[in-house]
């Protein structure tokens, strides 16, 4: 499942679904719940770590400093701006904002 998020970039789709990357894996959803549960994680937590690794990788390239927040969600696969901020948050412990004013320096 790494190799196909990484590889296929799945995480882009804003509807994945767990059906989706069952296809992509030649396997059920059943197998795909089961083998993150034993890593400690659901369907959405899996896809959204891929998406904030994205979004923070757009945020700390020099060349992306005019893009919108929303431009970043957009283009990592999230549904909206807040919901990128809200995971970029929980996972990194600030916002998007934030982490891009102190790579900048702004």
């Amino acid at each position: 499942m790494n190799r196909l998020m990484r590889e296929k970039k799945l995480y882009l789709k804003k509807d994945l679904t767990r059906a989706d990357v069952a296809r992509e894996a030649m396997t059920n959803r059943t197998y795909i719940s089961r083998a993150l549960k034993g890593r400690g994680l659901n369907f959405a937590q899996f896809v959204n770590a891929y998406r904030v690794e994205h979004a923070l990788e757009l945020l700390f390239e020099k060349e992306n400093a005019g893009l919108s927040r929303e431009d970043i969600a957009e283009m990592s696969g999230f549904s909206c701006a807040d919901a990128m901020n809200r995971h970029i948050k929980k996972s990194a412990g600030s916002t998007a904002c934030a982490l891009r004013e102190r790579v900048n320096g702004d």
